[in-house]
């Protein structure tokens, strides 16, 4: 084995070991605390750190998260977090099997509460899809089906996730045209970033006929430790059903849902230990 390889080996491993303390640290990790654990001198954590950082795999945070790598300037206390790179990765890693089984039971809980369909929908890649679909007796066909791709700038569980994603990941979805699929859809990005904003203040997001008139969604993201917010659960049905129910009340069940929901995932998928 040459001496490059050698050198490159190592460094891998050093970047992974850097990784493992990092994700075992949800609220960040600091300078020191890095440099204590892997026991390396300052000028190597600083490269590692800096190379995981343009690779999108550590992301950096606190008060002082705009200066260069280290304890910060004064301002506060800088810590390095996963990157959403990683993030990623490890939402892709969880089996969509699990998913379906372990959302089941809350979803029919608010199925049958609001006697309205209930959903769960995922991020993958820059797409958020429906994953799994629980509809009341009543409304055997559903309105929506596992798999269909909701978009971002209309759909309420799209909001949802976006919403809770860094910035940087809506220039990426919003500059392709926004079609107008009814003459209430937003189409300029501006202003779907601004509901995004809203969105990210009351933790809920609404499809108001967007998408097809006729028809309102409404969803709650769900918070998971280490990956963030790549689920939203949602119930959608007719506007003029959904209106008759008590606003803050349907609010209420799917903000307490998306909490059960988080707690199943986060107790049996393990995602808090990557």
């Amino acid at each position: 084995m040459s001496e490059k390889t050698t050198e490159s080996r190592d460094l891998l491993e050093r970047q992974l070991q850097l990784l493992e303390l990092v994700a075992r640290n949800p609220d960040g990790l600091g300078f020191s605390g890095l440099q204590t654990a892997l026991d390396l001198p300052k000028a190597s954590i600083h490269r590692l750190i800096a190379g995981l950082v343009k690779a999108d795999c550590i992301a950096v945070g606190g008060a002082d998260a705009d200066g260069e790598p280290g304890e910060g300037t004064g301002r506060g206390r800088k810590v390095y977090m996963l990157g959403n790179r990683i993030r990623r990765l490890l939402g892709s890693a969880v089996d969509p099997q699990q998913i379906v089984a372990l959302s089941q039971t809350v979803l029919h809980r608010l199925a049958e509460e609001f006697k309205e369909s209930a959903f769960l929908s995922v991020l993958r890649g820059d797409r958020v899809e429906t994953a799994v679909l629980v509809t009341p007796a009543k409304d055997a066909h559903g309105f929506v089906n596992p798999g269909r791709i909701m978009p971002a700038h209309a759909a309420a569980s799209a909001k949802a996730i976006f919403a809770f994603r860094d910035e940087a990941e809506w220039d990426r979805i919003l500059k392709q045209e926004l079609t107008a699929l009814t003459d209430l859809t937003l189409t300029s990005p501006a202003a779907v970033k601004k509901e995004y904003r809203a969105v990210r203040e009351s933790g809920i997001a609404y499809c108001r006929e967007e998408i097809d008139r006729g028809l309102m969604g409404i969803a709650a993201p769900l918070h998971l430790p280490q990956i963030g917010v790549i689920y939203a659960v949602s119930i959608v049905g007719p506007s003029n059903r959904i209106r008759e129910h008590d606003e803050k009340q349907l609010e209420a069940s799917l903000i307490k849902a998306a909490g059960e929901l988080s707690e199943i995932f986060t107790a049996n998928l393990r995602i808090d230990r990557a």
